[in-house]
């Protein structure tokens, strides 16, 4: 595992694949978090406690600086068709299963609430919520707040604050 400084990291977590895995400056890893895949974590990003990170060696998440996951979070990087297109479990050799296999992303300031679940393919735009038990399976605009199983756009989050806090903070260091 490459890391930048303070970085923390719950002896409680379990990344499976630590040579997959990069975490920039100030990037925090909470307890009982399961990371199965290769991961880009920004600098002052945070993964909350009982996260899953799922996706094999194939998938990935990145993270850009400042986005954040709360308690619970499900991000699928890899993904089984359960239409029929092929036999399911990861027993079944791959040829025989029909797996979708990609990158999430989560844009600079993009926060998930607790428990939210995001399928493979998606990017979270910058500055977007995503209020909790949510479950996102499609493009997240710029600093939109979303909400909804499926998610849906219902705010606006406050961008000129928020960009103007990071900038102190990154001056103060």
């Amino acid at each position: 595992m490459r890391h930048g400084i303070n970085v923390r990291v719950s002896p409680h977590a379990v990344i499976s694949r630590p040579d997959l895995v990069d975490l920039g400056d100030q990037a925090a890893i909470d307890a009982f978090t399961l990371i199965t895949t290769a991961a880009t974590l920004g600098s002052y990003t945070y993964i909350g406690p009982h996260c899953s990170i799922l996706g094999g060696w194939d998938g990935r998440l990145v993270m850009k600086d400042f986005s954040s996951l709360a308690a619970g979070c499900r991000i699928i990087c890899s993904s089984e068709d359960y239409t029929g297109e092929g036999l399911n479990g990861a027993a079944i050799p791959l040829q025989y299963r029909a797996v979708k296999i990609s990158t999430v992303t989560l844009e600079r300031f993009a926060s998930l609430a607790i428990n939210v679940t995001v399928s493979p393919g998606v990017t979270i735009g910058e500055g977007a919520a995503v209020a909790a038990g949510a479950a996102v399976d499609m493009d997240l605009e710029p600093w939109g707040i979303y909400a909804g199983s499926p998610v849906r756009r219902i705010g606006r989050r406050r961008q000129e604050k928020m960009l103007a806090y990071a900038e102190e903070l990154m001056r103060s260091r």
